[in-house]
């Protein structure tokens, strides 16, 4: 009797372990689809391939043992152990996919701790959906890293505030720390903790030394990363400061729009007409959600990790208000979302049924956008057409904004043949170049027996012809789709002169764009 006593609670125990569990890993099993989903279908982009070229064994990159060392090593060390077993564009992202559904994970226990249950799951089910995040979760750069961090460490951080052993201070300082080592901006997020924990224990002096040791621990170990980022970036710091500010409040509240459904540009009226009524209902859903009468006191921690991050990052400069920048700050808001949400599910169903609706055709337009249009620079594309139809004495210049000094390197990820690959900046006509400046380019150049493949983003063709009519054949124009994120129409151009030989004429545009 007492056998089959046992054997009944096993069997509850497990059904209700199913029934718990069972919602988040249904979300978790459309997030890993969603997330696997075209993963190498697009070429890498510029800064993906910068962490691929930075991610190389140290023996044959020592120029870049200090920035690994100091500034961000975490991503950068795991990148690296990673490729051990492949370098194929889908593996190179499957590290950042694995992040990614930890961060869906995380929000939902965050989410659940600090508001209930069906807030986890709802939160967790926006940012699995998110266009936005499903992008950082398919590249090979370090954001998915950072925000399920970020997550990890705000959720250790409610342990502690609701119970402030050493084991909740030390979790929360140890993810903090590795969270920094990640993504330096991520932060901003010790202020919200600082002040909350300060808050909720100001009158038990032991609890504030016991946390005030943790944090002179986060603080110690970031340090050296933080020293090397402000001194390998004070001018770029400059710049953002001296230029003009470009986010205002609409650009602030849009934010909304690109956390939950995409930052893509509108193409009619009608569009755009709707996007920015779906923006000005998710705006009303965190008025709803801090609203003070029905607020749960958890959810001001929630705000504080939203609010106060993205207030410091604007001050210091709008032009940080990027989405890679504040990524980390999604999820708080999702929270806030799910919050607003369930309490009009409560008030007035039909019209939470109608946010459904509206937030179902938002999301889907975003994703279809996603997987249907190229968004990343097309540099395979561009290395495969010089591989193609590259001969011997052919040299490759790198002009525009893509012409940094770690991009021939990087771009050997995609091309291994014999031409030198080079840089000048200056060197692609556009209408807001100066001949002059272009010819001086050139002039800069080594002399060259064959052929130059050069490579730009902007391009005028009058300019062109107005500047090298004189010097080169023009033999091809090839177009590629840009990383248009934002914009439309935009591409790179990949141009094939040899030295004067006939009149220049202009050859036919072959437009590579879609997927």
């Amino acid at each position: 009797m007492k056998t089959k006593a046992l054997g009944t609670v096993k069997k509850s125990s497990e059904t209700d372990w199913i029934r718990r569990w069972s919602p988040i890993g249904l979300i978790l099993l459309l997030t890993t689809a969603l997330y696997l989903y075209q993963l190498g279908t697009e070429s890498l982009w510029i800064d993906e391939l910068y962490s691929v070229h930075d991610a190389k064994p140290i023996e044959l990159n020592h120029s870049l043992i200090l920035k690994i060392a100091t500034i961000r090593p975490l991503y950068y060390i795991l990148l690296k152990i990673w490729m051990l077993f492949g370098t194929n564009d889908a593996w190179l992202r499957g590290l950042a996919v694995i992040f990614g559904l930890g961060s869906v994970f995380l929000i939902y226990l965050l989410g659940r701790r600090v508001a209930g249950e069906a807030t986890g799951l709802i939160s967790a089910l926006l940012l699995a959906l998110s266009p936005l995040f499903i992008n950082f979760a398919q590249m090979v750069r370090m954001y998915s890293l950072g925000t399920c961090l970020a997550i990890g460490g705000s959720l250790a951080l409610a342990h502690a505030l609701e119970k402030p052993t050493a084991s909740a201070m030390g979790c929360w300082a140890s993810t903090r720390i590795l969270m920094f080592l990640t993504t330096p901006l991520n932060g901003t997020l010790l202020l919200p903790d600082v002040l909350l924990f300060g808050l909720k224990f100001r009158k038990q002096r032991r609890v504030l030394l016991a946390f005030s040791k943790w944090l002179l621990l986060v603080i110690v170990f970031c340090l050296p990363s933080a020293f090397s980022l402000v001194s390998g970036t004070t001018s770029a710091v400059g710049g953002w400061l001296s230029e003009p500010q470009q986010a205002g409040l609409v650009e602030i509240i849009r934010k909304l729009n690109h956390f939950t459904a995409f930052p893509f540009p509108s193409t009619s009226k009608l569009m755009s007409l709707f996007y920015k009524t779906y923006t000005l209902m998710l705006a009303g859903l965190l008025a709803i959600a801090l609203f003070k009468k029905h607020r749960s006191a958890r959810l001001l921690w929630v705000a504080a990790w939203a609010f106060l991050p993205s207030a410091m990052l604007y001050l210091v400069s709008q032009r940080l208000w990027v989405d890679r920048y504040i990524l980390f700050v999604a999820p708080y808001v999702l929270i806030l979302l799910a919050a607003g949400f369930l309490r009009v599910w409560r008030l007035q169903r039909i019209l939470a049924i109608g946010v459904v609706i509206v937030y179902a055709i938002a999301v889907s337009g975003g994703l279809v956008r996603y997987y249907t249009v190229q968004d990343r620079q097309d540099w395979q594309g561009i290395m495969q057409t010089i591989s193609i139809n590259e001969k011997p004495g052919d040299i490759i210049v790198l002009s525009g904004g893509s012409a940094s000094e770690k991009a021939p390197l990087a771009l050997r990820h995609y091309y291994q043949g014999a031409a030198p690959i080079k840089r000048q900046p200056e060197l692609c006509p556009t209408t807001k170049i100066k001949p002059s400046t272009v010819e001086n380019a050139l002039r800069s150049l080594s002399p060259f027996p064959s052929r130059l493949w050069l490579v730009c983003g902007d391009f005028d063709q009058k300019a062109f012809q107005r500047v090298f009519g004189e010097t080169f054949d023009w033999q091809s124009w090839h177009q590629f789709a840009n990383w248009n994120f934002y914009r439309e129409n935009d591409y790179l151009n990949l141009v094939l002169v040899t030295p004067k030989t006939s009149n220049l004429v202009a050859p036919p545009i072959h437009s590579i764009k879609g997927k």
